[in-house]
């Protein structure tokens, strides 16, 4: 009987993060049996980042007294984890200090933001990450998309049921942000959204399925209610008014996603779903160079389609697709087959007489 994989998994609470780190813990559950405890590490003096960056990178001692002051709560372990895994730069100091403490094996996702790579076991980006003296760096697992932590055939049978009741109809899904990663978004963007989605309606036969999110905030969805034909929306979640997560049921039953281009985390949610997806921008787009070539990589390795609001009333969603459509499920086996000779070499670390 093979013992499970004590993983602990640190989270700084933010949904994205949290559902980032939780799907690569899924995809490790693909390959073997996971025993995962989750902890929330607050930071509450995020102004000593810079400092404890320094400290932790040219490892002295006192980093870890920095970073207990630094963190609201530190993890209280019964037994040392045998793998640590977290996403979000807040996430990553604790996890690399307590990996040296209790001796463990660690995962970082996201952009490390300076702090020192060899630090974790692997990191798993989007991008290439170089050494500072050049070439790549050798723990640098690159994904082809983010993991979703979503259950692959949750919502499906509601999904189906929705469906139904709109017979010889296009479904829509619409993942709404907000202003955030260079992204802003004013009142005649909310217009032209509304405008462009009565238009597809009208002319292509869409029905949608459209939420909002904590970002998108009560003035865009009262330009999107006062202008939306009621009509046409299968399902809406105001998140202003009710927060809930319908996403899952919603990716299910769409024949197309369009997503705000501001939330990485929401892209990657649709990508994961095996749907077909198109990014919408506002006017004002101006994200970091490291964002927009995210974005750009995506488009061109054929996952998805980028649109402006002010050009999406002329999207034929008949020729909505990407190069990726026939391979579902592939970026699923990428990631498991980067991550199998790293679990391997952790059941050695803790078991030399695993053969």
């Amino acid at each position: 009987m093979t013992v499970p994989l004590r993983v602990c998994l640190l989270s700084d609470g933010v949904p994205g993060h949290v559902n980032q780190a939780r799907g690569l813990v899924r995809r490790i559950a693909a390959i073997q049996e996971v025993d995962c405890q989750e902890i929330t590490v607050p930071m509450r003096l995020p102004f000593l980042r810079p400092l404890l960056r320094l400290v932790q990178n040219s490892r002295r001692s006192g980093a870890y007294r920095l970073a207990r002051l630094i963190y609201a709560s530190w993890p209280d372990m019964d037994e040392a984890p045998e793998l640590i895994i977290s996403a979000g730069g807040n996430t990553s100091f604790v996890n690399a200090l307590l990996a040296q403490q209790l001796g463990s094996a660690n995962f970082f996702m996201g952009s490390l933001r300076g702090l020192d790579a060899e630090l974790f076991s692997a990191v798993f980006t989007l991008q290439a990450l170089e050494h500072p003296n050049g070439g790549a760096l050798k723990n640098n697992i690159v994904m082809p998309i983010l993991p979703s932590n979503n259950d692959p055939d949750a919502g499906r049978e509601e999904a189906e049921v929705v469906r139904q009741q709109y017979p010889g109809c296009v479904f829509g899904a619409v993942l709404l942000g907000g202003d955030g990663s260079g992204y802003r978004y004013k009142d005649r963007d909310w217009e032209q959204l509304a405008a462009a989605m009565n238009v597809l309606s009208q002319e292509q036969k869409v029905i949608w399925l459209l939420t909002t999110s904590r970002r998108t905030g009560r003035r865009a969805e009262a330009v999107l209610r006062g202008l939306l034909n009621p009509e046409i929306l299968a399902e809406v979640v105001w998140f202003a008014d009710r927060p809930r997560n319908r996403n899952a049921m919603f990716l299910q039953a769409a024949d197309f996603v369009l997503c705000g281009e501001d939330s990485m985390s929401m892209v990657h949610e649709a990508l994961a779903a095996d749907v077909k997806v198109v990014t919408l921008s506002p006017k004002l787009a101006n994200p970091p160079m490291r964002y927009a070539d995210k974005i750009k990589r995506l488009y061109a390795d054929g996952y998805l389609q980028c649109c402006s609001i002010s050009a999406l009333g002329a999207l034929q969603v008949s020729a909505v697709g990407n190069t990726r459509s026939h391979q579902q499920g592939e970026w699923r086996s990428v990631i498991e087959q980067s991550l199998k000779p790293l679990l391997e070499r952790i059941r050695q670390t803790n078991d030399p007489d695993t053969p």
